[in-house]
């Protein structure tokens, strides 16, 4: 039987920073679906700021990890919601969800947690493309979906670290995902003198806070001006400066997910991850990858072969090649 319609409904945003942002159009399938219900976002609370603007979104609810089962599941109770959807696919979101006493739990079933929840989607079996696979949680509803483009607002804030004009570039070049997912600072520090000499184009370095000392590190091997994006600048900053830059170069992460959502284009260095999961909104969009390998995709945290070659045998100029496409 389906879910019933839901008057206050919270969705359990994704861990992962790319994931979350792959989330939006699930977000926006239900404000449609279900225009008069109440749609708060549960999770990391560093992430308030990333979705702030959204006009479809009534609240967000900060719910830290760190946090005990009981203590996160008290502060779901207290949002009186009818409704969850989980996107996690977690035994641990279940569980709190369950204790917290919402009415209507949706997930996948996933690591045997079909017990917890009340309706259940049957796990994911091949690589798919994420929104699309957090779109499909509505049809528990018995309603279908539409992957629309996601989409954040950029605020006009003034922002300490931004360039002082245009004509500049975003560079991320960090990977929660671990060690196997980041091009070597040497062979980056290539591709940026590169970019820089035959585009004048600025680099503007950014990344997660824990990542600071590496971005300083990189900016040591560049030989022409730069800029360091402050340690603990928020989303809203980072949403104003990637909305205006040329273009943003990363790795397959959260960076590449947010610029497709501020409308900025992207060039993602791909190794470890399987672009199945993550090519949405292509046409903003160049992939570059080590081609000649067979072992693409692998998903291994830390490389396991010797060398690291999807990542140390990628050319630097193929990266400064590929930046082309964005300048005019």
């Amino acid at each position: 039987m389906p879910a019933s319609p839901p008057s206050s409904l919270m969705v359990r945003l994704p861990n992962p920073l790319g994931d979350a942002v792959m989330a939006l159009p699930l977000l926006s399938n239900i404000k449609q679906r279900f225009p008069d219900c109440r749609l708060s976002l549960v999770g990391n609370p560093e992430y308030e700021s990333l979705f702030s603007g959204l006009s479809h979104i009534d609240q967000f609810v900060a719910l830290d990890n760190s946090l005990s089962i009981a203590e996160q599941s008290k502060i779901l109770e207290e949002q009186q919601c009818d409704t969850i959807i989980l996107c996690p696919n977690s035994w641990s979101s279940a569980l709190v969800a369950r204790k917290a006493g919402i009415k209507q739990r949706i997930g996948r079933t996933k690591h045997l947690r079909s017990f917890l929840l009340t309706h259940s989607l049957p796990a994911i079996d091949k690589p798919r493309l994420m929104p699309e696979l957090y779109c499909e949680l509505i049809t528990a509803f018995g309603v279908g979906f539409s992957v629309d483009p996601a989409y954040l607002p950029a605020p006009e804030i003034a922002v300490s670290w931004a360039p002082p004009k245009l004509g500049y570039f975003m560079v991320a070049p960090g990977a929660a995902f671990g060690s196997s997912k980041q091009y070597p600072a040497h062979l980056m520090a290539t591709a940026l003198n590169g970019i820089h000499a035959k585009h004048q184009l600025l680099p503007v370095l950014f990344g997660a806070p824990s990542e600071h000392q590496s971005l300083i590190e990189l900016s040591k091997l560049l030989d022409h001006p730069f800029i360091v994006a402050k340690q603990y600048a928020d989303f809203n900053e980072i949403k104003h400066v990637m909305k205006k830059a040329s273009f943003v170069l990363s790795m397959d992460s959260g960076a590449r997910h947010i610029a497709v959502a501020v409308g900025t284009p992207q060039l993602a260095i791909f190794g470890p991850t399987d672009p199945s999961w993550t090519a949405h909104a292509m046409d903003g969009a160049v992939f570059v990858a080590n081609d000649k390998l067979d072992c693409l995709g692998c998903h291994h945290k830390t490389c396991p072969l010797k060398g690291h070659p999807c990542m140390n045998d990628l050319d630097p100029q193929i990266i400064i090649d590929a930046s082309s496409r964005f300048i005019a």
